[in-house]
């Protein structure tokens, strides 16, 4: 992350589920008194360093992880390496899932063999750093919608949930790269289903930028 162009730069690194990742810093510029700032953030961790940064190392606690690089000067920066490995102990559930890239299908996971998917199954959804997520989907057979049966989506830039009950049709943004929809216990024992796309949106900052006579096409 060095050279023209990098001062405020973003790497994502994805692995599948049930692996962790390791960043080893191989050389650093960064200096804390200019503002430099290195921000290692992934699920259920962050850490933000700047000076010293030579051979220190950084394990996330899931199976992704967002680098960011912010630096005053022109010059200089980060070398980074990483590795991924499986992860120590259990991060995700059996019936997780994880889907990667700019679109695609979301279909709710379906209870295990054993009857049972105790807390429920959850669907990861990563895009491109600076992006944002818009996920349109319809839940159907969902019984009475009572409080143990829903889904939730979570948005884990801005840590902001938003519960959906009953059967219909959903619509939801991100303010950034990174979602999380969980399906109750209750929703999976009462055979519920979910079924819909996931595509990404442009950052807040790219939209209130764009040329008045731009006009985004209506999806359906």
């Amino acid at each position: 992350m060095r050279g023209p162009g990098q001062a405020d730069c973003v790497v994502a690194i994805g692995r599948p589920l049930g692996e962790v990742v390791t960043v080893q810093v191989l050389e650093s510029s960064l200096n804390c008194s200019t503002g430099d700032m290195l921000l290692l953030w992934g699920r259920l961790t962050w850490r933000k360093m700047c000076g010293k940064l030579a051979d220190v190392t950084f394990s996330s606690k899931a199976n992704t992880l967002l680098v960011r690089q912010r630096r005053e000067r022109r010059e200089g920066g980060v070398v980074l390496r990483y590795r991924s490995q499986p992860a120590p102990g259990a991060s995700h559930r059996e019936c997780d899932m994880q889907l990667f890239g700019p679109w695609g299908k979301i279909v709710s996971p379906s209870m295990s063999p054993r009857g049972r998917n105790l807390g429920g199954c959850r669907i990861f959804i990563n895009v491109a750093p600076r992006a944002r997520i818009a996920i349109h989907a319809l839940a159907t057979s969902v019984g009475t919608g009572t409080d143990a049966s829903h889904i939730l989506i979570r948005d884990n830039h801005s840590l902001k949930t938003m519960t959906f009950r009953g059967q219909q049709a959903l619509y939801w943004e991100s303010e950034g790269s990174q979602a999380e929809m969980e399906f109750s216990q209750g929703f999976m024992e009462a055979g519920a289903s979910l079924w819909g796309l996931y595509w990404t949106l442009g950052s807040r900052v790219q939209e209130k930028h764009k040329p008045r006579f731009w006009k985004g096409k209506k999806r359906t």
